[in-house]
């Protein structure tokens, strides 16, 4: 085997490391939240920078959420499923399938979830890399909620009020991103106000969870890390 075969097969060996994928994760989710959705309906987003992103994401998921072949396997078909909408709603538009898109990333996000989380708190020594992990498991949980928000939204459009003098995008993603991380760390500004029941509970849960992910689960990894020889 020459020099190169042995450098490509040891990159796709990192890269397929679930450790090191629990890093690449969180960069691409921090990336996405941060950098990409806020360009939502600018021309660098509107040429697919987003959809890219989102589908790299997708990629990473399934390396970083299992180590099984079987579960993997599962886990690869629900993201083909939300990756398959996505670009059909990338390349068609219309609701029915913007519909269909949103459905399908919540059901990737709440998959990715249960499996970032399952494989941070495995049995066996703590890691930087587990600890990136629970925090990307975090991200995570804001992108479950923000598209169900987007879902509602889409449903009923006056589901949310936003304060007067706030740029809405159509659909508003980034502005439902936004306020699912004020909601996570219940910051709470209060420039956008859920009116619709099932709006307030997802608001009340997110609250909820956001409260006690961090002083429970990663502050226990933290714990546990610092104990490691």
């Amino acid at each position: 085997m020459t020099p190169q075969h042995i450098t490509s097969s040891t990159r796709w060996r990192f890269w397929r490391d679930p450790d090191h994928s629990l890093a690449a994760l969180l960069l691409l989710l921090l990336l996405y939240i941060l950098v990409f959705t806020p360009l939502y309906g600018s021309p660098l987003a509107d040429g697919g920078l987003i959809s890219i992103t989102f589908s790299l994401i997708l990629l990473t998921g399934v390396f970083a959420t299992a180590r099984y072949h079987a579960t993997r396997f599962g886990i690869a078909i629900i993201a083909l499923m939300a990756f398959a909408s996505h670009w059909a709603h990338f390349v068609l538009g219309g609701l029915t399938i913007h519909l269909i898109d949103t459905a399908g990333a919540i059901l990737f996000f709440i998959t990715q979830a249960y499996f970032t989380v399952q494989r941070v708190f495995r049995a066996g020594p703590i890691n930087s890399y587990r600890i990136l992990g629970a925090i990307a498991g975090y991200l995570i949980i804001g992108m479950i909620f923000a598209n169900a928000y987007l879902f509602l939204s889409l449903l009923t459009p006056d589901a949310f009020r936003f304060a007067p003098g706030v740029q809405i995008n159509d659909p508003p993603l980034p502005e439902l991103v936004y306020f699912s991380f004020v909601t996570l760390t219940t910051v709470g500004y209060g420039d956008i106000t859920p009116l619709h029941p099932f709006a307030r509970s997802l608001v009340a849960m997110e609250a909820l969870i956001g409260q006690l992910y961090p002083a429970i689960l990663i502050a226990r990894l933290v714990t546990l890390y610092r104990r490691d020889p």
